[in-house]
């Protein structure tokens, strides 16, 4: 993501998403870093066997539109430099997890109360969430 967002012009980082999110492309940028800390947050509980009851959708919703209000006016600058940051932050939290804790499932609200594992909520969310977002990005920006 970091490198595709690199090369974005300024009209680009400024685009909206989509019909339905009217985020900017730079805003969803930060979002993902951002985001970052709290998937890993949320693998580590799972790990450590405690159930995440307070991640919902409604929660997810809300947490996007405050952070699209807060950061409107996002620089390229400050958007990569938190997304290399927090990237590279949680890259090192993965490879701490022992197989042990993420084989271990507890509880997740955001997968309906179902049982999840570490290493699903990783691959599903810390993962999966930025190829998720530039996708996105990608079919918005026709490139």
């Amino acid at each position: 993501m970091a490198a595709f967002a690199e090369g974005l012009s300024e009209e680009e980082w400024r685009a909206t998403v989509s019909a339905t999110d009217r985020r900017s492309v730079g805003i969803i940028v930060h979002h993902v870093a951002s985001m970052y800390p709290i998937e890993i947050d949320v693998a580590r509980a799972i790990a450590s066997g405690e159930a995440v009851t307070e991640v919902t959708g409604d929660v997810v919703a809300e947490l996007n539109a405050k952070h699209a209000r807060e950061h409107a006016e996002v620089t390229k600058a400050a958007a990569l430099a938190l997304l290399r940051r927090n990237s590279h932050e949680a890259a090192n939290a993965v490879l701490a997890f022992t197989d042990e804790e993420l084989d271990r499932a507890a509880p997740f609200s955001l997968s309906f109360g179902a049982p999840v594992t570490a290493q699903f909520v990783i691959e599903d969310h810390a993962l999966r969430h930025s190829w998720h977002h530039l996708a996105l990005i990608r079919t918005a920006l026709g490139r």
